[in-house]
């Protein structure tokens, strides 16, 4: 009889415990999330940047008697094109480099010689434009050559090889095209 006393009080105070937490006379707890600035994303509107201002210095040069050929070389990120002006034994022009997705544009000019289909040159306005992450202008000779009817400008570069991961020489191919 004793268990059976002790049952019931184990019993009674069990269900006494479970009408206590099952109370819904209490009022409803409000729930409150705290908003930050990075919770709430806006859309995104992509806006055409404006073009890039026109070079108020724009550079001109002109050799008595020269041929005037414009050559271009499209990059990964940067359009290059050189415009080179010549005669039987000088050399000058332009090297205009565009980096394709923003349009940023920068233009040196260059002087030199000319001996046969090689131009030694040298840049006149500082340091030349950009021709790719990891390339490098050097002092080689630019070499015309025509193959297949089609005539080229090569120009040699300290480029970095994404294979040997080492840097070395690159013979970069600009195609001829109409000078605007």
């Amino acid at each position: 009889m004793q268990i059976f006393s002790k049952f019931k009080t184990i019993l009674a105070a069990g269900l006494a415990l479970l009408i206590i937490a099952c109370n819904n006379d209490k009022p409803k707890k409000i729930k409150i999330q705290e908003i930050t600035l990075q919770d709430i994303k806006q859309e995104e509107k992509h806006i055409e940047p404006p073009p890039p201002p026109k070079d108020p210095h724009p550079l001109k040069m002109e050799i008595k008697g020269g041929k005037t050929k414009c050559f271009v070389s499209e990059g990964l990120k940067y359009q290059t094109t050189v415009t080179l002006i010549f005669n039987d034994n000088e050399a000058m022009g332009i090297v205009s480099s565009e980096e394709i997705e923003s349009g940023k544009k920068r233009s040196t000019g260059f002087k030199g010689t000319r001996k046969s289909n090689e131009f030694t040159v040298e840049f006149i306005q500082g340091k030349p434009p950009v021709i790719g992450d990891a390339s490098e202008w050097t002092g080689k000779p630019w070499t015309l050559k025509k193959e297949g009817g089609k005539e080229t400008l090569h120009i040699i570069f300290n480029a970095k090889n994404y294979d040997t991961n080492k840097w070395e020489d690159t013979d970069y191919q600009f195609v001829l095209l109409d000078c605007k």
